[in-house]
């Protein structure tokens, strides 16, 4: 793939919304350009060729259509900060967002710390930057909810009940929740029964909607329902560097660079903010840091120690 490749005009946002009527009898969808406007019945477009754009594909975090949403308009923003051409990837139900980072897929992603851990011990996948919070801090924390009026009032009242966890690679709905419940003495076998939800969202509902006891969100959405008395953070997790935004084991070191440049000068609450869509929703609200794979070390430890990590 050329380090360069020739801009086109602009695709409206707008365009993100046709994405939305898709279903699942429907043939997957592979990608949408940023660069053509296309017609309902067009979404379902052939793969672009690799000289067509830079693919940013993501990990799901919020609703399907939100996460489109914000994935385009940084896609949007960095195709006008870098001159380059950038589309973005929507990963099929059932296929990795990791797969698809390691086999040239997908150029670059915005994924959790898990997914990049298994993607660097997979293929060598690089992190290029990572998540600042809303505190302007470069790391995350896990939350472990509950229902508002739940009478459970510590991490190890949670034996003999239900939980929903997030995706199994998610580092926030998975990997620091095992640890917190792992320090108070809880393993899998002490909860009544555990479930595995697609997104944070997912998990959001299950415990809201009163259907688990407890579950594990992402800092970010916990606090913000617990604002709005949907649920009760029962604990919150240390520190760990946060989500971000990493580069297939091919791409190159030009575009890396380049991309790298313009992402840490992202201003999402000044400059930039009337280009990204609802960006205070997502886990990196004041934009991105330099990171290096070095500061990942400690949860790649115990990625492994749980099994998350090949041998």
């Amino acid at each position: 793939m050329n380090a360069l490749r020739p801009t086109f005009p602009l695709l409206s946002l707008a365009f993100v919304l046709f994405l939305v009527v898709a279903c699942s009898n429907e043939p997957p969808l592979r990608s949408v350009s940023l660069q053509q406007r296309l017609l309902v019945q067009e979404v379902y477009a052939p793969t672009p060729t690799p000289t067509t754009c830079w693919k940013l594909g993501f990990d799901r975090r919020l609703e399907p259509k939100e996460d489109v949403r914000q994935a385009a308009s940084l896609a949007s923003w960095l195709q006008r900060t870098t001159g380059l051409a950038w589309c973005i990837w929507i990963t099929p139900p059932g296929e990795a967002l990791i797969e698809q980072l390691c086999n040239g897929e997908v150029d670059f992603a915005i994924m959790g710390t898990v997914s990049y851990l298994q993607a660097h011990h997979r293929c060598g996948a690089q992190i290029v930057v990572r998540g600042v919070n809303s505190v302007n801090e470069d790391v995350y924390r896990a939350a472990i909810v509950v229902p508002v009026h739940s009478a459970i009032t510590t991490l190890s009242e949670l034996r003999g009940h239900s939980f929903a966890f997030g995706a199994p690679n998610s580092t926030q709905g998975h990997l620091i929740p095992r640890l917190m419940l792992q320090d108070a003495g809880l393993t899998l076998n002490d909860l009544r029964i555990f479930t595995f939800n697609e997104s944070h969202a997912a998990t959001a509902k299950a415990v809201t909607s009163g259907r688990y006891d407890a579950g594990a969100l992402q800092d970010t959405l916990a606090l913000n329902l617990a604002e709005r008395g949907l649920v009760r953070i029962l604990a919150l997790s240390d520190p760990y560097p946060s989500s971000g935004i990493v580069a297939a084991p091919d791409a190159p070191a030009q575009t890396i660079a380049l991309t790298q440049n313009a992402l840490v000068r992202l201003d999402p609450q000044g400059a930039d903010a009337a280009t990204l869509y609802h960006w205070e929703r997502s886990e990196m609200p004041r934009g991105f840091v330099r990171a290096e794979d070095a500061d990942y070390q400690a949860l790649r430890q115990l990625a492994a120690a749980v099994g998350l990590l090949e041998p």
